[in-house]
């Protein structure tokens, strides 16, 4: 079974996408503490991310940094910045996909299902 970390700040976003994923035969695991995302990616060991660029204390960028000096690990970033140089930077710093908000779970789903 696939084990994917949500990295997303607002419960009900995040509960949605794990409720959804988990209906899918994913493992799906919200994080719980902003300011210690890599040591729960550590823990838990997924093999895909779900990375919110806006998050409190430190943002989607460093995890992403963070997360690829350590793993090859495949990362989806979830945003409402939805602009050209927003995915260009995501791109450009080890992310493999983005979805803008609003976004529908079954393109969401679509997109687990290729990065996997």
């Amino acid at each position: 079974m696939y084990k994917l970390l949500i990295v997303e700040d607002d419960p009900v976003i995040a509960g949605a996408m794990a409720e959804y994923l988990t209906g899918w035969g994913y493992q799906a695991r919200a994080a719980e503490d902003f300011a210690a995302v890599l040591e729960e990616f550590v823990s838990f060991d997924p093999h895909l991310v779900l990375l919110d660029l806006k998050l409190p204390v430190l943002g989607g960028f460093h995890w992403c940094r963070e997360i690829r000096r350590i793993s090859t690990v495949p990362i989806l970033f979830i945003t409402s910045v939805s602009d050209n140089m927003t995915a260009v930077t995501a791109m450009g710093m080890g992310a493999d996909d983005l979805i803008a908000k609003p976004f529908d779970l079954n393109v969401l789903g679509a997109k687990v299902d290729a990065l996997l």
